[in-house]
């Protein structure tokens, strides 16, 4: 019974911890940038949602484009660090929840930005909503209220994923765009070099460069298999994992949260 106690107690400091992060953060935007062989990445950080800069010669796409809101401060970060977002060769999804979708309309009309995004999700991004959000525990079940009801305006992808596609084909970077249906039926992976763009396929600690499990996964076990794949499979040669919260996460705390 006290070791029970313990391990409530234990996530409960952890969900608090988070909370005080995130509240610490606010819409401030924080940029830190990787290089990786022939890759550039910029991570923009904005009221704890990740969007990435991927760079390989001269071209750049752009994963995922936080919230709706936020989209005018991140046309201003990406131009602060150097890029003019009219250059992009495309924004990719890694799934159509409001914190990584709900910013991709705005680049799309002002600049006209191809995006790209998983056939899985057409009809979440087309009403502009989440799709029910099952909690993994303690912070989900605190912040599912408001994350439920995160919304943005419609839209629709020019370009829908349903099977893996070459990047190179689509904008111009080595890579590949792979469907990996877990967090939401549309959710994709994209794999550049020795780096992975996973999304919410799993988050990082809130301390340090461990993995740890989404907040909010209607399917544990399946997603469980679907990281297993692409440890295994799908990008045996990745090194790095740049998810949507927190991290990055390096292969050995993936494989051993996971594995």
């Amino acid at each position: 019974m006290h070791r029970r106690s313990s391990s409530v107690k234990t996530a409960w400091r952890a969900a608090l911890l988070l909370l005080c992060v995130q509240g610490a953060l606010g819409c401030a935007g924080l940029h830190t940038r990787f290089v990786r062989s022939n890759l550039e990445i910029h991570e923009f950080e904005i009221e704890s949602t990740k969007a990435y800069l991927v760079t390989q010669a001269s071209t750049t796409v752009l994963i995922d484009s936080g919230y709706e809101r936020n989209a005018p401060r991140l046309d201003q970060e990406l131009r602060k660090a150097g890029f003019d977002p009219a250059a992009l060769r495309a924004i990719i999804l890694t799934h159509g929840h409001a914190d990584h979708a709900g910013g991709a309309r705005y680049f799309q009309q002002r600049y006209h930005i191809n995006v790209i995004a998983g056939d899985g999700d057409r009809t979440m991004l087309g009403q502009g909503s989440n799709e029910p959000l099952c909690p993994t525990g303690v912070l989900g079940r605190l912040r599912r209220g408001r994350d439920q009801n995160a919304s943005y305006t419609p839209l629709s992808a020019d370009t829908w994923v349903s099977a893996p596609l070459d990047l190179k084909a689509l904008a111009g970077i080595d890579g590949r765009i792979i469907p990996l249906p877990g967090h939401t039926s549309g959710s994709l992976a994209v794999v550049v070099g020795d780096a992975v763009f996973a999304g919410d396929l799993f988050r990082g600690g809130i301390v340090g460069s461990s993995a740890e499990t989404h907040l909010y996964m209607c399917n544990v076990e399946g997603n469980r298999r679907d990281i297993a794949r692409l440890l295994n499979e799908l990008a045996p040669a990745a090194a790095m994992y740049f998810v949507g919260h927190f991290g990055p996460v390096p292969r050995e705390k993936v494989a051993a949260r996971f594995h």
